[in-house]
């Protein structure tokens, strides 16, 4: 391993395709958590001698650690596998109206270690960057000593500028334009990137859940603070114009106009509404789990009409998006995913409304695989991304703060 990990490696001279094929074996390495030598061959098209040579300068690098292993490697031989070097981390985000979770991400894409602050008030962006900073430095004082660090990736509510890691908007949050990227970075030391939380739920299902092996998919995403969406198309995730595309949540699938409501009338978000759920099962709070208990639980009452209501407002939005995008798959992940466990008859009664019969018989609805850690994953890939690129000059920073003083003072 190299014995300065946060440095990047000699690069000098490297070709184009080799930082190429550098980054599509790490990729694979990434994505698939455990894969042979011969599979990485394989599905990179790249020779087996290249293949060995490339994942020695991984190795020399402290990216990728081989091994014996469970991938097929040929009858009659063990199977020399290559994994994710354990060491390697990114640092997870999510902000929410009455919590921050942050989390310890391996670039295995497993969480290694997750904790949370829950918030009396609906927080400010200073406040919320404060506790962000403090949560971080809790976990990089876990830290071995020897790990190191791709940076921060947030999973942020409402509409957010990729490109330069603003917030536009967040409702649910009562944010309006926030730098909020650079407010973490200028407390924690370490590179922030921002995307939308839904569309990192779809990253995050794409690469490691349910629609791994899906092109084209439409996910729904039910949060705390709304309902979000994702759309990926020819394998990418669709992001229009300013990166905003997939706010799904506000398509509009009734008439109905609800008081001091902040988004627009008659939208998914509006009517498929988590908030709603919690008031009628007399709930404070709760996790997915427990929500869905409480509603195969709760005594027959008013609940039952909303939850009714749900999933029809729910159906007839699958129904709508599967005649505007015709995907492989509709994915439900979030609470969204707990309306439909429950009163799936009722969905499927509304998708068959509202959905054209050439698409509706093709396109299945699908569960998410990822259940609570589908955004914590999702944010991984954020910070991870520069690696998985350019794996041999992507920067990576040591455990220790001051060891990272040290390292960014001798290169000045």
């Amino acid at each position: 391993m190299n014995k300065n990990p946060a440095q990047g490696g000699s690069t000098r001279g490297l070709t184009r395709l080799k930082r190429a094929n550098l980054g599509a074996l790490l990729r694979l390495v990434h994505y698939g958590r455990e894969v042979s030598r011969s599979q990485l061959a394989e599905q990179a098209g790249i020779t087996r001698s290249s293949v060995l040579a490339l994942l020695g300068d991984l190795e020399a690098r402290g990216l990728v650690e081989q091994g014996t292993g469970a991938a097929s490697g040929g009858v009659g031989r063990p199977s020399t596998v290559v994994r994710a070097a354990h060491h390697v981390v990114a640092f997870t985000v999510v902000p929410l109206y009455d919590s921050i979770v942050v989390a310890t991400v391996g670039l295995s894409g497993r969480i290694l270690h997750r904790s949370s602050r829950v918030l009396a008030t609906l927080p400010s962006p200073e406040i919320a960057s404060d506790a962000i900073a403090e949560l971080v430095a809790e976990h990089r004082e876990r830290l071995d000593d020897d790990a190191v660090i791709a940076g921060i990736g947030v999973a942020s509510p409402g509409q957010v500028r990729v490109a330069d890691g603003v917030v536009d908007s967040a409702y649910s949050l009562g944010w309006g334009t926030v730098p909020l990227a650079d407010m973490i970075a200028a407390r924690t030391g370490l590179p922030v990137w921002i995307d939308n939380d839904a569309s990192l739920a779809s990253l995050a299902e794409q690469r490691f859940g349910i629609a791994r092996n899906l092109r084209n998919m439409v996910l729904l995403f039910g949060a705390v603070g709304g309902v979000g969406g994702g759309l990926v198309v020819d394998g990418q995730l669709l992001r229009g114009r300013d990166g905003f595309a997939g706010e799904l949540g506000h398509i509009a699938i009734s008439d109905e106009v609800r008081p001091n409501y902040g988004g627009i009338p008659g939208s998914l978000d509006s009517v498929v509404n988590r908030l709603d759920l919690l008031t009628a099962l007399r709930l404070d709070r709760a996790d997915d789990e427990t929500l869905a208990r409480a509603i195969r639980e709760h005594p027959p009452g008013p609940a039952d009409a909303l939850l009714d209501k749900q999933a029809d407002g729910l159906g007839r939005a699958i129904g709508m998006l599967m005649n505007m995008f015709n995907p492989e798959a509709v994915v439900l992940t979030g609470f969204l995913r707990v309306i439909f466990e429950c009163r799936r008859s009722e969905v499927d009664q509304a998708v068959q409304r509202y959905a054209l019969e050439s698409h509706s018989r093709s396109c299945p609805i699908l569960l998410g695989t990822l259940g609570s850690d589908v955004l914590l994953v999702g944010a991984g890939e954020l910070a991870f991304a520069p690696l998985l690129s350019d794996p041999l000059e992507a920067p990576l920073f040591p455990a220790d703060p001051s060891a990272q003083r040290e390292l960014t003072a001798s290169a000045r």
